[in-house]
């Protein structure tokens, strides 16, 4: 890795500009050279606010850097230059090299791939750790975050968990799912006819439109292709492209010629650009669409591709239920637990807790919100974050507005916000949430009552007491969310976890009778 990019000088930070290459099919593209003088006209000719321009044979991303001390921006720039994107030459037409390599791996090739990818990244370390401190210089997310991520990594790679999602995810009449990946499996006692119908799972093309709510989003996408022997293409996030990045230098540099390496892209390009979706996502070039993000991305990444298979994993919440057991000398435990749920990924997370349902009187809830903004008050001198100017705004708007007479506990970093806890007596919309360290807190005369505020929107429930999330889980669970969870818990990941109620790696591929 190191040598690939030091001769082509890439994902070197040198004048606030990072040279960042795609993979495409296997092969490493890197973008023209372009000076900065070139790249700050185009930004200052395509006005402030702007993320993204286009440039001679090139595209550029623009990320404001934040001050790792007061989390604050500091009024610099990262910009990534980028090579531009060829739509029709990503799509899989060589149907022939895809069954007789990629498709006729065994799983064991697919673990000892990892394996690879993971030794690579390790041997190349300095790489990866200078990688990793450029997407820190624009990160929204605390560093301890982003350090337990990168810790983490590994075990997205590991040889026994990436065995557990196959064999879990992909089982079926009793038989683990690596059998099926590996080969006809033997489904049924025969027909009349004595013939024995024979099963297998067979790799699809995928395009992954991913989200960069969480630096890990990119290589879940990467991973799941992986293990499903897939050929595909992922999009790489705004906020997210560099871990993306790291995982397509390895597969370039540690495995060029393998299988999985010549049918995988990695690219960017921004959501909505019609001479590359028009392409992409035309019926017939891929097999399996997944779509990560907001409202608006999943709702037009659907109607544009009506006849091919479409995964979405759509914006959803957490929420949090309070039982009146946590005033019986709990609610230090209850408010500690609950912060822990708010604190996950800054709330951008879809299991983080936004609402949280106290069954309790007006005046218990306000003292378990002293108690919850006490709580997040330690986790902001330890994990101190980040509020975008834009959320800090829609606060202060609340506390004028819309919600102007419910009780608010504001927590402030010198002067700028830090976190806050809001009761609400009445109803809340919950699109009116900002997503930075604000808990909204409704007080209800039981937790039965807050049943009629959980949907297919609210991805997990954290319930306290334990007792009480046993007694509620069906009906909690009825209402359309996916995850109960003790609270303090909703972080909780496993290899083969179910994804927003779906076996993930089951809708990746395609069930065969042979």
């Amino acid at each position: 890795m190191e040598r690939l990019c030091g001769k082509n000088n890439l994902l070197n930070h040198e004048d606030g500009i990072v040279r960042v290459p795609f993979l495409v099919k296997g092969r490493l593209v890197a973008p023209p050279e372009i000076t900065r003088a070139q790249i700050e006209s185009a930004f200052e000719q395509a006005g402030k606010g702007a993320t993204y321009v286009k440039l001679a044979g090139a595209q550029a991303l623009r990320e404001p850097v934040i001050d790792r001390r007061t989390m604050r921006y500091t009024g610099d720039y990262v910009y990534q230059i980028m090579p531009q994107v060829d739509a029709a030459g990503l799509i899989e037409t060589d149907f022939d090299a895809v069954a007789t390599g990629l498709y006729s791996l065994r799983v064991e090739d697919i673990l000892k791939y990892l394996e690879t990818i993971l030794a690579t990244i390790v041997k190349n370390g300095g790489l990866a750790a200078r990688v990793l401190e450029t997407a820190r210089l624009t990160s929204e997310f605390p560093d301890a975050f982003l350090d337990d991520w990168a810790a983490s990594m590994a075990v997205s790679f590991d040889r026994d968990a990436a065995r557990r999602m196959i064999d879990g995810e992909l089982s079926y009449m009793g038989r683990p799912g690596g059998d099926f990946l590996d080969g006809w499996v033997e489904a049924g006692p025969g027909t009349l006819a004595g013939e024995r119908p024979s099963v297998r799972a067979m790799p699809t093309r995928q395009l992954h439109i991913t989200a960069g709510n969480a630096p890990e989003v990119p290589l879940v996408s990467a991973l799941r292709a992986v293990l499903t022997k897939s050929a595909a293409v992922i999009k790489l996030p705004y906020g997210a492209t560099l871990t993306g990045v790291l995982f397509s230098v390895a597969a370039a540099a540690g495995a060029p010629d393998h299988p999985i390496t010549q049918h995988l892209s990695m690219v960017y390009w921004p959501g909505g650009e019609e001479n590359v979706e028009s392409v992409l996502f035309a019926p017939g070039a891929f097999d399996r669409i997944v779509v990560w993000g907001s409202l608006e991305t999943v709702a037009s990444v659907r109607s544009r591709t009506p006849l091919t298979r479409t995964v979405c994993f759509n914006p959803r919440y957490g929420a949090s239920l309070i039982g009146r057991e946590a005033f019986d000398g709990g609610l230090e435990e209850a408010a500690a637990r609950a912060a822990d749920d708010v604190m996950i990924y800054d709330q951008k997370a879809c299991t983080s807790s936004l609402v949280q349902y106290v069954e309790a009187t007006s005046e218990q809830a306000g003292e378990y919100a002293q108690a919850l903004g006490r709580a997040l008050n330690e986790r902001n001198a330890t994990m101190p974050g980040f509020t975008a100017p834009s959320a800090a705004g829609r606060v202060k708007r609340l506390r004028r507005g819309r919600y102007a007479g419910a009780a608010w506990f504001v927590s402030n970093r010198g002067e700028s916000y830090a976190s806050g806890v809001v009761v609400v007596p009445g109803e809340f919309d919950i699109l009116d949430h900002p997503m930075c360290r604000l808990a909204v807190v409704r007080p209800l005369p039981s937790l039965d009552a807050a049943l009629q505020y959980l949907s297919q929107n609210v991805s997990t429930a954290g319930v306290y007491p334990e007792q009480r999330r046993l007694e509620l889980r069906y009906r909690i669970l009825s209402s359309g969310v996916s995850n109960v969870l003790p609270l303090g818990r909703c972080g909780r990941v496993y290899p083969g976890m179910p994804h927003d109620g779906i076996l993930a790696l089951n809708e990746l591929v395609d069930w065969k009778n042979g």
